[in-house]
């Protein structure tokens, strides 16, 4: 097995492969290095390593060091057996490559499924999120202003997070694709819709059950009830996570496309929150089969983990929580457009006994003086001493599988779907400016420090004070003012004027820069007249001299005075 990284040397931060070249790759086989010098060489050295190799493993390295390690070695009449594929999803396409006899494993698709919320998908956001110290990263259009010796140590750095990320992630991916029955280099380019599909179609030719028609697609449903006392600053919270409740739901109810509102003998009417439906009870649908064998799978695992250690628990810890992940996502499969099961009135009855089940939860916790200050789809937020009390208290009434997600020292609440928690020194934080793509690192770096001061309760006027005047006196690389935006299409398909595709355009037409779905804009603002979108370039051909400063000023102090308007409740 490797990990590997290349270098492409681009003055504007876009590297084309017809004249752009390949001035390094790292690879680590077991031993990091660094492969320099004559492109041809590099090339040939490198797809030698490869050849005794049978899985490779990347980061974005189906989006840019395949395509562009491919393109450059026809240069050198080098023909690399592979195929390039993809798919779109969620405002992307997810590349793959295909190489003959080889696993290609490329951790950006991960990241994309599994960590919605990581605002710009980088290795660093991925490796945070799972508890891995990120790196520096050098943006492509710095590449060229860095010395040799510098980016050396900066490929070893990347190639080696590549390794971390693999090994502290790689049991779970290999346990989903045992669970649903697919190659981990295709599950892991699969939805999680997809692989609960996959999953059921499976259970439906085991039993060799006729699949019902798929219903078309119905009004919108009502979906979570989200619910928060009084915004201001709080102490120890208990986060109780609900996202195992919705499986369950769907088991005790015998929710399924081919038992709700079907013809039967015997049918069972439900009318909770404003929702009527039926349910037939002269057989259990699939998708509860489904669950109540990976909830009890999962039970086991959970039994046989007391009784070991090391090695052997971490696998199964791996299991249990790849069974967790993908029983929870038949929640939302019933309502996902593409599903091949989907049942707009089965998901709505889910959704509907799951608000009913909250807010009954709610109550029973009021009854017993816990207080409960936050309220969303997926979880209930106290205050009180015994939080394992309250969950043993829940599951006992209810038969439901709640627990406890974590204990917050402190959370601070703006409004609802918009909070932060200090959780161990770490924040964990929900709708900020500081988890968006659309501002800038300063202003996400500023206020991050701002919201841990507030949490800490300590001063804070220090921390707006130094972020503001580095932007008043203008002692910021443009890295650090530059906003993020994906393309969600191609320059010409854009109808209305945005910031993403004014840049777009420009860097079509003006700088005849290839571009495509997906690819990541760095946009800037810079002085003139007109609005703010009409003034938005690409980072990459901009001079820092030509900024608009009073624009991101005016941005930053709109945004702390946001974070600050906080009371204290504690």
């Amino acid at each position: 097995m490797i990990f590997w990284k290349t270098i492409r040397y681009s003055k504007n931060g876009f590297p084309n492969p017809k004249k752009d070249r390949i001035i390094m790759i790292g690879v680590n086989d077991g031993k990091t290095k660094i492969l320099e010098g004559d492109e041809e060489r590099i090339i040939r050295k490198f797809l030698k390593i490869v050849e005794k190799e049978k899985r490779i493993v990347g980061y974005k390295c189906d989006y840019n060091d395949w395509p562009f390690l491919i393109e450059r070695a026809k240069k050198y009449g080098i023909k690399i057996n592979a195929k390039i594929t993809g798919k779109y999803f969620r405002g992307i396409i997810l590349r793959r490559i295909i190489i003959k006899d080889k696993e290609d494993i490329d951790l950006f698709p991960i990241a994309w499924r599994e960590f919605p919320n990581l605002p710009t998908k980088s290795i660093s956001e991925l490796a945070e999120a799972i508890g891995i110290k990120g790196i520096k990263e050098i943006p492509e259009y710095k590449i060229h202003e860095k010395k040799n010796k510098e980016l050396k140590d900066y490929l070893k750095k990347y190639v080696n997070l590549i390794k971390r990320i693999y090994k502290n992630h790689i049991l779970f991916e290999e346990k989903i694709s045992e669970i649903v029955g697919l190659p981990l280099e295709e599950q892991i380019r699969y939805t999680v819709g997809e692989l609960v599909d996959h999953l059921i179609k499976k259970k439906v030719n085991e039993l060799k059950i006729k699949i019902p028609k798929k219903r078309k697609k119905g009004f919108a449903y009502f979906g979570g009830y989200v619910y928060l006392k009084s915004p201001g600053i709080y102490s120890n919270i208990g986060y109780l996570d609900f996202k195992s409740m919705y499986p369950n739901v769907i088991r005790i109810w015998n929710i399924s496309p081919e038992t709700v509102d079907v013809k039967c003998k015997k049918n069972k009417v439900v009318n909770v929150e404003n929702v009527k439906h039926t349910i037939c009870e002269d057989k259990k649908g699939i998708i509860p089969i489904l669950v109540e064998e990976l909830i009890k799978r999962r039970e086991k695992i959970k039994n046989k983990m007391k009784k070991v250690k090391g090695g052997e628990r971490k696998k199964l810890d791996a299991e249990q929580h790849a069974i967790k992940v993908l029983t929870n996502a038949m929640y939302g499969y019933m309502g996902w457009a593409n599903a091949t099961f989907y049942n707009r009135n089965a998901a709505e009855l889910t959704s509907a006994l799951g608000r009913h089940y909250i807010k009954q939860i709610v109550k029973l916790l009021e009854e017993n003086k816990y207080n409960v200050i936050y309220v969303d789809t997926d979880g209930v937020q106290i205050l009180g001493k015994n939080y394992n009390k309250a969950v043993k208290m829940i599951n006992k009434k209810y038969l439901l599988e709640i627990r406890i997600e974590y204990i917050a020292k402190k959370g601070a609440y703006w409004t609802k779907k918009k909070y932060a928690h200090l959780v161990d020194g770490r924040l964990i934080v929900k709708g900020l400016e500081m988890v968006r793509r659309d501002y800038p690192q300063i202003i996400k770096e500023a206020q991050e420090e701002v919201v841990k001061a507030i949490l800490n309760g300590k001063d804070f006027n220090k921390i707006i004070k130094k972020y503001r005047e580095r932007i008043a006196k203008k002692k910021v690389d443009i890295s650090d003012i530059a906003i993020k935006e994906q393309m969600s299409k191609k320059p010409e398909e854009y109808e209305k004027m945005t910031k993403t595709s004014v840049v777009a355009k420009l860097l079509q037409k003006k700088f005849k820069i290839e571009l495509h779905h997906g690819t990541t804009l760095n946009i800037v603002i810079v002085k003139g007249s007109g609005g703010p979108t009409s003034r938005a370039r690409p980072a990459e051909f901009t001079n820092i001299k030509d900024i608009d400063f009073d624009y991101y000023l005016n941005m930053f102090d709109s945004v702390m005075e946001r974070t600050i308007k906080i009371k204290r409740k504690d």
